[in-house]
């Protein structure tokens, strides 16, 4: 599966973190990914790492974040959070 970010293409990776986090808060990949490609990006410190976060209408649970690496050809799925905006 492929996924848009920042102008460039990218295959997803999701870690087995990512995937155990997602389920304890009902998020598939589909919901994942459209935040990947239209929320709003905030760099980490170190290069390649980034927090994409959007509220997504019907949640209760808003701000959607996820944290991500790029791994040029891959983005990497480290993590996802409900609630949460990073600083």
């Amino acid at each position: 599966m492929k996924v848009r970010f920042q102008g460039s293409e990218f295959r997803v990776v999701f870690t087995e973190h990512s995937r155990t986090q997602m389920a304890l808060r009902d998020l598939d990949e589909a919901t994942v990914l459209k935040v990947i490609e239209t929320g709003k990006v905030k760099a980490k410190e170190k290069p390649g790492k980034f927090w994409v976060f959007k509220k997504l209408p019907k949640r209760r649970d808003n701000l959607i974040s996820i944290s991500i690496s790029i791994e040029d050809p891959h983005l990497i799925v480290i993590t996802t959070l409900v609630n949460w905006r990073p600083t």
